[in-house]
């Protein structure tokens, strides 16, 4: 049997190039085959600053569209909103007075022993939203030019993110692709949805909710969540984040509990309330489904609408057309091997093209009264890649304007709801601010183990034993067993280089501080832009390739912790997550210098001066010590530098005036006057030239109290605690 020939979208029966494909194809002949190649590279690259948590993209990208004329886009337009609408009618009649299960227009058994139907959500009265808000279909053409569908998404809608932002990414990197015009943008309809959410949630919050770092989506990747959350300037959220009080759904922020009134769903509906449906009580969100049910939360789409997926309804699904709408289906569905003579377009593939089968998937939204079908889409390969053959990309859909001016309206005008004002820092969630702090203080503490390890390596090797050498090398072995790098069993004793280096191999602590850096900044990704994202990486990735030599890659640490630090000072808000992030870096700073001046600086005044070089060199502050003081050691002066300039970065002071206000904007006034409190101390202790240990350690203390009372404050969201004693005055008050 002569099997039918594929559409090409680019080459017409007679040979010649299609007309919308001429400008595009004339771009590419202008590029060249090995720029497109490196433009391609970059696209990539640019797409996969976007995957959050550390993952690496699980998609490539092809620069070439797919151009849809105006017509083609017509017929689909109108198709996708006939089957948007015949999906969302049935659903609400599934999971309201169910008249299609009984007059068997769909068989009770198929319905009622899907996996996607949730019994839970069978409700009276409608829901805040339509049970199917979002909608996209895949469809193939033809070998004779017509559309038909292939598959449903009315769940989880994969690809959202990518179709919002793939096209920027492609202007900035082939903008010769764009210079004929003509393309129907999609910044109008993404404006819209916007403005549809933010009207509908009244001034609350409106969130993508993610299944995040700790589980996989099987239906759509987590970069895909965050880049959709970026296109629509939304919070990116996990179901940890969230909490349900008195039946109604909150975020935890670092304000305490925020209400939410609208999330995207990009996790499934069977995962969503452990409570309802018997899943693990440490995933999803229990009471969920009782804040859908009450109306005060609105989900797209709602849990259960992933039953219109299902293959076995498919069939049944196609005869409700008549009866419901009273007209035919405008797409009608593939048949058997039609995906084998689907039409076939051009893919990038290093300096050649191959022509390879395809699907459209076009997406589409409810506004509250009609299907608003998004002007572009996706090109997805049907051809799976093996050893020969390499990936093909995912494509940008264009869609073509038409000669006349088409006028695209918004939602009718209406009072706009009360202005809340948004505070980032109040509105940040704890989960982000938890990481944001402690990766302050992870690099913090890689560096100070670097500056440490460099001081001591070379001294520990010299070997020689003057007096002054030998003082030197015990105080540093202290330091090293203080900060961790030698067990202190063997530090009391005669430390060598060789030893140490030792240590560092066996234990490789340097290397575990690296990876835990790692981890935080994956999960603070979000808060970061691609830019910055892509320069840390790329100074962590450095770091990381100069292990496992720990002592060689001492200051490929040291320029990674530098880099982290000139990006959170020049590329970050002061506000939001940057207050946690410097906050976690002054306290793990402070408490370091503490700790490390109570032992160096632990002797009598005349015994003072190996302590106070170490000190000095430390802290990094030779040069500005120099400048002022001619080299010359001496306590006044040596303290002064160290403890209470405050313009010296590396001092305790410093820290403690920077940690006030960070605490100021937080609103956090009781842990800001204990800040202030720290720096009277500080400052008064520069004066004291004996005795110096116990009130650094104390000082180093009330510090790590304060950074557990930040923790407690903002991040576990407990009242503080009370002591036997503090109830009995309270109750003898009262």
């Amino acid at each position: 049997m002569h099997r039918p020939v594929s559409f090409d979208e680019m080459i017409d029966w007679q040979g010649r190039i299609r007309g919308p494909w001429v400008p595009v194809m004339t771009a590419v002949r202008e590029i060249g085959p090995e720029e497109l190649e490196r433009r391609t590279a970059a696209m990539n690259r640019q797409m996969g600053l976007a995957a959050p948590f550390g993952t690496a993209p699980r998609h490539a990208f092809d620069p070439l569209p797919i151009p849809l004329t105006s017509s083609d886009f017509a017929v689909l337009e109108a198709g996708l909103r006939q089957r948007a609408t015949l999906l969302n009618t049935a659903l609400a009649d599934l999971y309201g007075p169910q008249t299609l299960l009984r007059d068997g227009s769909l068989p009770p058994a198929l319905v009622l022993g899907d996996p996607h139907f949730l019994r839970s959500l069978h409700t009276q009265a409608p829901l805040a939203l339509p049970r199917l808000s979002l909608y996209a279909a895949d469809l193939l053409r033809g070998p004779d030019g017509r559309f038909r569908l292939l598959r449903d998404h009315t769940g989880v809608i994969p690809g959202l993110g990518h179709v919002l932002s793939l096209r920027r990414a492609a202007a900035g990197t082939v903008p010769e692709l764009f210079r004929s015009g003509g393309l129907r943008s999609l910044r109008p309809a993404r404006e819209m949805l916007v403005d549809h959410l933010q009207r509908k949630a009244e001034g609350g919050l409106v969130a993508v909710l993610s299944a995040g770092a700790g589980a996989a989506s099987d239906t759509q990747s987590l970069e895909d969540d965050a880049l959709l959350a970026r296109a629509l300037g939304i919070l990116l959220i996990e179901p940890s984040d969230l909490a349900t009080r008195n039946g109604a759904l909150h975020m935890k922020t670092l304000s305490g509990l925020l209400h939410v009134s609208t999330l995207i769903r990009c996790i499934s509906g069977i995962d969503i309330d452990p409570l309802e449906q018997g899943g693990r009580p440490g995933s999803g969100i229990p009471g969920a489904f009782g804040a859908i049910r009450a109306g005060v939360l609105a989900m797209l789409n709602a849990p259960g609408s992933a039953l219109m997926e299902s293959t076995a309804l498919r069939p049944y699904i196609e005869n409700l057309f008549p009866t419901m709408l009273g007209e035919a289906p405008l797409l009608p569905l593939t048949a058997e091997g039609d995906t084998a003579c689907a039409s076939k377009a051009p893919f990038a593939c290093g300096e050649n093209f191959t022509a390879a089968p395809f699907c459209f998937r076009l997406f589409a939204w409810h506004d509250g009264e009609t299907w608003q079908v998004l002007p572009g889409g996706l090109g997805l390969p049907l051809t799976p890649p093996d050893a020969d053959t390499p990936a093909l990309g995912i494509k940008d859909v264009w869609v073509l304007e038409t000669e006349e001016p088409r006028l695209i309206a918004g939602a009718p005008p209406a009072e706009p709801p009360e202005h809340v004002k948004f505070l980032a820092a109040a509105h940040l969630p704890s989960r982000l601010a938890d990481n944001l702090f402690w990766l302050g203080r992870s690099v913090e503490r890689l560096e100070a183990a670097c500056r440490l390890l460099m001081l001591a390596l070379p001294r520990l090797e010299s070997g020689t034993s003057l007096p002054r050498d030998i003082a030197e090398r015990a105080l540093i072995a202290r330091c090293l067993a203080q900060a961790r790098l030698l067990p202190s069993d063997i530090a009391g004793g005669s430390v060598s280089g060789r030893l140490l280096r030792q240590t560092l191999t066996r234990r490789r602590p340097v290397a575990g501080l690296l990876k835990e850096v790692g981890r935080l900044v994956n999960a603070s990704s979000e808060r970061l832009s691609p830019s910055m994202l892509a320069t840390v990486r790329f100074a962590l990735h450095q770091a990381a390739e100069a292990l496992p030599n720990e002592e060689t890659a001492l200051p490929t640490m040291l320029s990674f912790a530098a880099t982290f630090a000139g990006i959170a000072a020049e590329n970050m808000s002061r506000d939001g997550g940057w207050l946690f992030l410097e906050m976690g870096r002054r306290l793990e700073r402070g408490e370091t210098l503490a700790e490390t001046l109570a032992i160096l600086l632990d002797a009598p005044v005349e015994r003072l001066e190996p302590g106070m070089a170490l000190s000095i060199e430390l802290a990094d502050s030779v040069l500005s010590y120099d400048l002022r003081h001619a080299g010359i050691l001496a306590p006044g002066p040596v303290l002064t530098m160290l403890l209470a300039d405050t313009s010296n970065p590396r001092s305790l002071a410093f820290q403690c005036t920077a940690l006030r206000a960070c605490l100021e904007r937080l609103g956090a006034d009781d842990d800001a006057e204990s800040a202030r409190l720290l720096l009277q101390d500080v400052v008064n202790l520069a004066g004291t030239a004996t005795g110096l240990r116990a009130p650094l350690a104390t000082i180093a203390a009330k510090l790590r109290q304060l950074s557990d009372h930040v923790h407690r404050h903002f991040f576990t969201l407990l009242p503080e605690a009370h002591t036997l004693e503090d109830e009995e005055v309270l109750e003898a008050a009262l």
